[in-house]
């Protein structure tokens, strides 16, 4: 008997752990939404009016934004396109394809598209770069 109620309580008690992890992934999830938000809001601003001296714990950081290009290959348009299913366009289905005579790498290369997406950067600021802020009366 005394076996069976322990059974139930580490049961009761992992179901408590599991709801709190749940819980704890919809907040992660909610102030990825607010980071994401805030971030674009800054990146806004600096492409605006240029850099921005900002702090963290009293360090004065220089935030600047950069441009990352990725290239992405569109698997759904190249399944459309030769009739299989996405899940079956990996390397091997791919290198398939070239080898029926379906696709050819040149044409392959008409699926990867250049992606360019803006970041926000975030360095230590020099004394130079402060001086400079302070030349032009941005400080």
């Amino acid at each position: 008997m005394d076996l069976n109620v322990m059974i139930n309580y580490k049961g009761s008690e992992i179901n408590g752990l599991f709801n709190e992890v749940e819980q704890l992934k919809k907040q992660r999830a909610a102030l990825k939404e607010q980071i994401d938000k805030k971030t674009e809001k800054i990146i806004r601003h600096i492409l605006e009016h240029g850099n921005v001296l900002a702090f963290k714990d009293n360090t004065p950081y220089i935030l600047t934004v950069a441009g990352r290009t990725s290239k992405t290959f569109d698997k759904s348009q190249l399944a459309t396109d030769t009739g299989v299913t996405v899940s079956e366009l990996n390397p091997i289905g791919i290198a398939e394809l070239v080898e029926e005579q379906k696709t050819s790498s040149a044409q392959l290369k008409k699926y990867v598209h250049e992606e360019v997406k803006q970041v926000l950067k975030a360095r230590k600021a020099k004394k130079s770069d402060l001086e400079l802020l302070r030349s032009t009366g941005r400080i």
